[in-house]
């Protein structure tokens, strides 16, 4: 009996390790995606606790998604700027003033990280705005605590102009443009001539542009918008991304 529950335990745990297909490492991601390694972002715990309260949850995703900004000299805030170095590094001849931030799946940190390099950006002095083009589920009108009666939406449809749409943050520096009302057809506000306008006019007030967009995987408005700026972030959860 012994010898029989070590063997079947050896065995479940190889056809564990055989099946399971998700991301664990650096060297895997760059065999398997043939993409540049930028930098890891650890776990984190500040408003991990989950709770059945809407208020509650907000201002809990809130303390995670700003937790660079709150704690600058932590693991977290070292990393995003590693990742921040990274990017600034990578093409000299041309800077990467506009980035997308997307993942394959939702939940896999792409606002977290959004939001932790557009703050690590700021920190070194350069004027920078992040964009809310997940307009499917907007979020960084609650991580920056600003109104989203008027946003990214409303600058493209014609009813808004893009100074009253843009927004302060409390980091020096970085502004934030919310998504606005969310609109029906997404992908084809991001194929529009007045968007390929608002990027130029971007281009002259900031110089970086970061962009939250939704995951790749369910939609294709990351695709759309990959083909417009200068390069993409692809974020990946260990263990979870397959």
């Amino acid at each position: 009996g012994l010898v029989m529950g070590i063997l079947l335990g050896l065995g479940l745990a190889f056809l564990l390790d055989l099946v399971d297909n998700t991301l664990k490492s650096q060297e895997q991601i760059e065999a398997l995606l043939d993409v540049p390694f930028l930098g890891l972002l650890p776990l984190i715990e500040a408003g991990a606790k989950r709770t059945h309260n809407k208020s509650e949850a907000i201002e809990a995703t809130r303390e995670r998604d700003l937790y660079v900004m709150d704690h600058p000299k932590s693991p977290a805030a070292e990393c995003a700027r590693f990742i921040r170095t990274n990017l600034l590094f990578m093409s000299p001849d041309r800077p990467l003033r506009s980035i997308v931030v997307t993942s394959p799946g939702p939940a896999e940190g792409k606002t977290t990280t959004a939001v932790s390099v557009a703050i690590a950006m700021a920190q070194t002095g350069n004027r920078t705005l992040i964009v809310d083009t997940d307009m499917r589920r907007p979020r960084l009108h609650r991580v920056f605590n600003v109104d989203s009666d008027v946003g990214l939406s409303s600058v493209i449809v014609g009813e808004a102009k893009l100074e009253s749409a843009i927004r302060n943050t409390a980091v020096a520096g970085l502004d934030v443009l919310p998504c606005g009302p969310p609109p029906p057809n997404p992908q084809e506000l991001l194929h529009a001539a007045r968007f390929s306008q608002l990027l130029s006019d971007l281009a002259t007030r900031y110089d970086r542009v970061i962009f939250d967009a939704p995951p790749v995987g369910p939609v294709a408005d990351p695709v759309v918008l990959g083909t417009q700026v200068d390069g993409v972030i692809l974020v990946v959860k260990c263990e979870k991304t397959t």
